[in-house]
């Protein structure tokens, strides 16, 4: 609960501003979705290095390991989905300012290897 409310309420404080590429309803979605991910990521990164640290192969097991990947897959192709609708709606809407922070600016321009990366 502490994420849906905290993310959804922050995503919408920025959703509601003017500045272009900053103002779409899918955010408290897209925040949501992004603090569940790294959530898991984290839980995964500290399960490996307690797992060998303190040698819990027998606790922590590969299934365990197996099943969090396997929600980082499907949460990561949900965060993918976000930024392609993301892209998708700045291209629809035909806003010169979003479509020049999009296209102009992140994609091709002076933040392309941040954004691809």
């Amino acid at each position: 609960m502490l994420v849906v409310s905290v993310h959804s309420i922050v995503s919408t404080d920025f959703a509601v501003g003017i500045e272009p590429g900053w103002h779409t309803t899918l955010f408290p979605p897209y925040f949501v979705c992004g603090a569940i991910f790294s959530g898991f990521a984290m839980v995964l990164t500290l399960m490996v290095i307690i797992r060998k640290l303190y040698n819990f192969t027998s606790y922590i097991t590969d299934n365990h390991l197996d099943a969090i990947a396997r929600i980082l897959t499907f949460i990561s192709l949900i965060m993918g989905t976000a930024y392609v609708t993301e892209i998708f709606i700045a291209w629809y809407s035909g806003n010169e300012y979003e479509m020049f922070t999009f296209f102009r600016n992140r994609i091709t321009g002076d933040y392309t290897i941040q954004f691809w990366g």
